[in-house]
C-alpha cells in the first residue's frame, strides 16, 4: 500500500512501536533489505513512490503478518514469488512463529514449504481428501513411477510406418 515501509508491517497502527515493526522484519528475514532503501523504514512505497520486485513485496507482507508475534497466521501462496534466499527466510520465519507459539496455515502447492509443518490437510476439487502427519501425507501423496513409454512408429501420410 501506498505508505511508508514501516506503516505497512504495521498494519497502519495510529502509534507503532518501531521495535515490534524491526522485530517483524528481522523475523521475515528483510529487515537488511529494508535498510538498504533511500530511507529504510520511512522509505514510501506504492504506484507513485519507491518500486519494490514482487518478491521484496512478498517479504514486506510476511512481516507484517508477524507483526506484533500473532497467534494465527494464514500464509496463501506465500513463496509465489520468492528467490531462493526469500523462500529459505520464509521457512526461517515460519519456524520462528512456531518457536512463540503461532499456529501457522500455509496454503501451496510447493512441497519445500511443508518441511516444517506437523499435519496436512489435502484438498482435491475442494473436498478434504485427507487430513493427518505431514509424513503420512507425504507418503500418500507419492506419485509412483511411471512406466517407460513405449516406442510408437511414425505413420506416414502413405500409411507406412517409419522406423
Amino acid at each position: 500500500f501506498s505508505a511508508t515501509i514501516a506503516a505497512n508491517i504495521s498494519r497502519f497502527a495510529d502509534k507503532p512501536d518501531p521495535r515490534d515493526v524491526v522485530a517483524a522484519a528481522v523475523a521475515a528475514g528483510v529487515h537488511d533489505m529494508i535498510l538498504a532503501l533511500p530511507k529504510g523504514y520511512d522509505t514510501v512505497i506504492g504506484p507513485q513512490n519507491t518500486y519494490l520486485s514482487g518478491g521484496q513485496r512478498q517479504r514486506i507482507g510476511l512481516a507484517r503478518a508477524l507483526y506484533r508475534r500473532p497467534r494465527l497466521i494464514v500464509l496463501d501462496e506465500p513463496n509465489s514469488n520468492l528467490d531462493s534466499a526469500g523462500e529459505e527466510a520464509l521457512l526461517s520465519a515460519i519456524e520462528e512463529a512456531r518457536r512463540w507459539g503461532a499456529t501457522v496455515i500455509v496454503v501451496t502447492h510447493s512441497r519445500r514449504l511443508l518441511e516444517p509443518v506437523d499435519k496436512i490437510l489435502m484438498l482435491v476439487a475442494g473436498e478434504q481428501k485427507t487430513f493427518a502427519p505431514r509424513d503420512e501425507v507425504l507418503t500418500l501423496a507419492r506419485v509412483p513411477t511411471l512406466p517407460k513409454p513405449q516406442t510408437v512408429p511414425d505413420i506416414s501420410a502413405a500409411g507406412r510406418a517409419r522406423p
